[in-house]
């Protein structure tokens, strides 16, 4: 288990031990926010899913307590404020949870959107399972059933334009909007044993027991209009794959970045697909400068993945900027 996978358990197992007591908060836009459970029985797998939404509902602020990331103020299971809006779609990244990117949430939603984060089962934090995480094709399974739910959902279903659809994925969710795009994968077989040599999170005889050829397939979803990718992973996917991707989609990276080095992967999806927006990071930002500010008690907890110096500052800057990038394009492709 790396580093990250351990941390997430650890971080997990500190916020259960206490629930901090909701506060008052009356203000006539509020962060709704509310926990959805579905199961895909054609898969037997569980897929569970955040939603995000303008509420004018008066509440508590109620959001989970969490000892190493901040999140927005929320007010949990209030009613969506009426009108039909745009829905965004986001996946995490390898290790990750549905709500490690509240913030960018939070931002969407106060400028007009639904935001339905989906939390990949065998390959979050608390989840995770290397035969799972493997067969990557999955997490654009559960995006494509997710959108499904929603679009019937009672009580959601006249409040979602499914006209109007997007999506963020970050790192591996990334790669996962790549394939939801149009991207085809080939050669995972060969690639996942490469990645296996040089990372032994992984055995080899757990590659050995999948069959990968439901990777090679078509997983897009046209009901998915464009898309916004944080520093992608671009493992599978060959140049000519990604040439044939149409859809509007924009790319932000950082050329530093420590986890999924800028040539073999953003880089990689800027030259090939020529992105409708396009916005490089600072040289040094980290990879996972994406994620949610950091507490006090997180700076000690992730000081050996977290530099001090971007901790607050620079993440804040990042998000500033993320945010208002997301939010301008998802406005002029999801019209």
């Amino acid at each position: 288990m790396n580093f990250i996978i351990y941390l997430f358990f650890y971080i997990g197992s500190l916020g259960a031990m206490s629930k901090a007591p909701a506060s008052t908060f009356v203000a006539p836009e509020n962060l709704g926010v509310r926990t959805l459970s579905f199961e895909d029985a054609k898969r037997n797998r569980p897929v569970v899913v955040e939603l995000w939404y303008p509420s004018a509902q008066v509440g508590s602020i109620d959001t989970p307590p969490d000892v190493a990331w901040i999140h927005p103020n929320e007010v949990r299971d209030v009613t969506i404020s009426k009108g039909k809006r745009p829905l965004i779609v986001m996946s995490h990244g390898h290790g990750g949870d549905r709500r490690d990117r509240s913030w960018l949430a939070e931002h969407l939603v106060k400028n007009g959107f639904i935001v339905a984060s989906v939390e990949h089962h065998g390959n979050s934090w608390k989840t995770y399972n290397p035969l799972l995480s493997l067969r990557f094709w999955e997490r654009s399974r559960d995006v494509s059933f997710t959108i499904d739910q929603l679009l019937k959902e009672p009580g959601l279903k006249t409040q979602i334009d499914p006209k109007r659809i997007g999506f963020v994925g970050y790192s591996l969710g990334g790669m996962t909007g790549l394939s939801l795009a149009g991207a085809k994968a080939k050669n995972v077989k060969e690639i996942a044993i490469l990645l296996q040599q040089q990372n032994k999170e992984i055995e080899l005889e757990h590659i050995e027991k999948i069959d990968f050829t439901e990777a090679h397939g078509d997983f897009s979803d046209k009901r998915i209009k464009a898309f916004v990718l944080l520093s992608p992973a671009a493992f599978v996917f060959p140049e000519q794959s990604l040439k044939e991707v149409k859809v509007p989609v924009a790319v932000v990276a950082s050329e530093g970045d420590e986890v999924l080095p800028f040539k073999d992967h953003a880089y990689k999806v800027i030259t090939h697909m020529a992105p409708k927006k396009l916005k490089l990071l600072r040289e040094k930002a980290s990879h996972y400068v994406y994620l949610n500010r950091v507490s006090e008690r997180g700076k000690e907890l992730l000081a050996e993945r977290i530099h001090s110096d971007e901790i607050q500052e620079e993440r804040v800057a990042v998000h500033k900027e993320v945010g208002a990038l997301s939010v301008e394009f998802f406005k002029e492709h999801l019209k």
